[in-house]
């Protein structure tokens, strides 16, 4: 008799010509991993990419040139093209979602060539502004913010995460990752 778990096993192995499909395990780590690289990239930043491909595709299609695959020097010129009109940071954004872009269709893109460094560092020389800094607070303004927090406990919470963030320059994402309260029960059943 034949068993039909066997014979579908050896049909998935003739469609693989031959090769051995993946184990179980490695199967789900394949998935997990597909499912992070999916998740890599905020939907708003996919968004800003896809709209700058289309950006520097637009530019090479009006002059009727082919814009993929791209070459450091066609991301040089179209640097030069746009640099004027934008920020450093927009440009920087453009050259890496034209990058990932030419990735994606097999063809990496070497952002470090001098075609491509070289033009943005002409740019900001030229074009750019110098980044404006913040002034730190002083003491009274520090004691002003923790006077302005209140009295009650949640006074209290909000001073202590003021004056937490302050002392250790944590960005906000740092101060909403903290998870003392997990921390503090684990101690109170060690303890207990």
């Amino acid at each position: 008799m034949v068993d039909p778990f066997t014979e579908a096993r050896k049909r998935q192995i003739a469609l693989l010509d031959g090769v051995r499909p993946p184990t179980a395990r490695k199967a789900m780590a394949l998935t997990k991993s597909k499912a992070y690289q999916d998740g890599a990239d905020a939907a708003a930043t996919l968004r800003a990419y896809a709209t700058d491909v289309a950006n520097f595709e637009a530019l090479w299609s009006k002059h009727g040139l082919a814009a993929m695959p791209a070459t450091p020097e066609v991301v040089g010129a179209y640097l030069a093209a746009a640099g004027e009109g934008y920020a450093m940071p927009t440009l920087r954004r453009r050259v890496t979602a034209i990058a990932r872009a030419c990735g994606v269709a097999g063809h990496p893109l070497d952002t470090k060539h001098p075609a491509i460094r070289e033009t943005l560092r002409g740019i900001g020389r030229k074009h750019g502004t110098p980044a404006r800094r913040a002034a730190a607070l002083t003491t009274t303004e520090v004691r002003e913010l923790c006077r302005a927090c209140g009295t009650g406990l949640a006074g209290a919470r909000d001073r202590a995460l003021f004056l937490l963030g302050f002392a250790g320059a944590l960005r906000r994402s740092e101060l909403i990752g903290l998870d003392v309260g997990a921390e503090a029960d684990d101690r109170a059943v060690q303890d207990g």
